[in-house]
């Protein structure tokens, strides 16, 4: 198959985030690992093993086809080992902080909602391309996808996360929104998980205290939980241009998950307001870049795969910085590619990888695009000087 260069922006944009990444973990892990396992280098070890895994796996990718993926077998195969794997956490999935997320493989834990992010988004970008206008109809269209929409997303909830879970639920509404779908269809939809969603909450304390100390806090700050209200302390403490790397109080066991979820609240006290605006303007960026090559490609299937994938990176990223800013409250979601994690960076690497592998197409069919027009103003250069003479 012929095809166009990769699109060395997002190359390039993913590359600097995966560095700033890597620098972010040693720096806001160093203390804890030094403590736990008598090393300062023991995270970052291990996100630079994972990190250089996540970047061959973005470059094999790239070179994959991905209109392999729109086998008719393939998307249903991905829902079905999804559904497998969250149904089988229920059983024998390892319990951290009280949820079932994780299964132990021994070199580290895996987690099947990465997986099943990955599986909605290939299956809902192929089920639009198939069905075409007739998403437009409730019974043969809407009602379908929504059945496999929930083998993924109840029993995410009942782990529980719904962080996960309406993550999940936005990114194939968004992709929904910009197909042929009715807007009182996507309502609706919307409107059937929000029963499953109070009843989640209700059960579990925690997220009702979640919610109501972010409530609260916007009314005295001080009454807000203690991972938010030291996370909101870093940030404060960078300022502008920050206090330079390796010189933040806040890992010092001040903040929790200092190199998980919050670890973009270190990155602001270490960089300041300018560190930060440049990691949100390079995620702005790669969404302009993904926008670009849905606009592109010349296929269905590309283009709601290409928008699936920049929404899950981009808005993960936006809604993590949200998180720590006390935008939205504690969620649970890591920062794409600067957050400490195996599965995360795999699949991101996975993602990013097939983005590419569109990109090419997309730049090909551009690049053709602009030949052909050159060629014709050249045509209509030399019919007017032969008139002429």
């Amino acid at each position: 198959m012929k095809r166009g260069k990769v699109d060395l922006n997002i190359v390039i944009s993913v590359t600097f985030l995966l560095f700033v990444g890597m620098v972010m973990v040693f720096s806001a892990s160093s203390m804890m690992a030094d403590k736990k396992f008598g090393s300062l280098t023991y995270y970052l070890r291990k996100q630079m093993m994972w990190g250089i895994l996540s970047f061959g796996l973005m470059i094999l990718m790239s070179r994959f086809d991905y209109r392999r993926l729109q086998h008719h077998k393939l998307p249903h195969i991905l829902i079905l080992l999804s559904f497998t794997l969250l149904i089988g956490l229920l059983v024998g999935g390892v319990r951290i902080n009280g949820a079932r997320r994780w299964f132990h493989l021994g070199f580290m834990n895996f987690q099947p909602s990465e997986l099943a992010k990955l599986s909605i988004i290939i299956y809902t970008a192929y089920y639009l391309s198939v069905k075409k206008a007739e998403i437009a109809k409730l019974k043969s269209g809407i009602l379908p996808l929504m059945f496999v929409l929930s083998l993924i997303i109840l029993p995410v909830m009942l782990q529980p996360d719904l962080s996960t879970s309406l993550m999940l639920a936005i990114i194939s509404g968004l992709m929904l929104f910009v197909s042929r779908a009715r807007l009182k269809h996507l309502v609706g939809m919307g409107l059937s998980f929000i029963p499953a969603a109070l009843f989640l909450m209700s059960s579990r304390s925690y997220q009702q205290g979640r919610i109501s100390q972010w409530i609260h806090a916007w009314g005295n700050p001080l009454n807000a939980a203690y991972q938010i209200r030291q996370s909101l302390i870093g940030l404060g403490r960078g300022g502008w241009m920050g206090h330079g790397l390796g010189q933040s109080k806040q890992k010092f066991f001040f903040l929790p998950d200092s190199h998980t979820d919050f670890i973009f609240s270190i990155l602001g006290e270490e960089w300041g307001f300018i560190g930060v605006t440049i990691i949100l303007l390079v995620f702005m960026f790669l969404l302009y870049r993904g926008l670009v090559i849905t606009r592109r490609v010349p296929d269905a299937f590309g283009k709601f795969l290409a928008l699936g994938f920049t929404l899950n990176i981009v808005l993960y990223g936006l809604i993590n910085a949200g998180v720590v800013s006390m935008l939205f409250p504690a969620t649970g979601l890591p920062m794409p590619f600067i957050s400490y994690g195996g599965s995360h960076l795999m699949f991101l690497g996975f993602s990013v990888g097939l983005l590419l592998s569109i990109s090419r197409v997309a730049n090909r069919v551009s690049t053709n695009g602009n030949w052909t027009e050159f060629r014709q103003k050249r045509e209509q250069l030399y019919q007017t000087v032969i008139s002429t003479d």
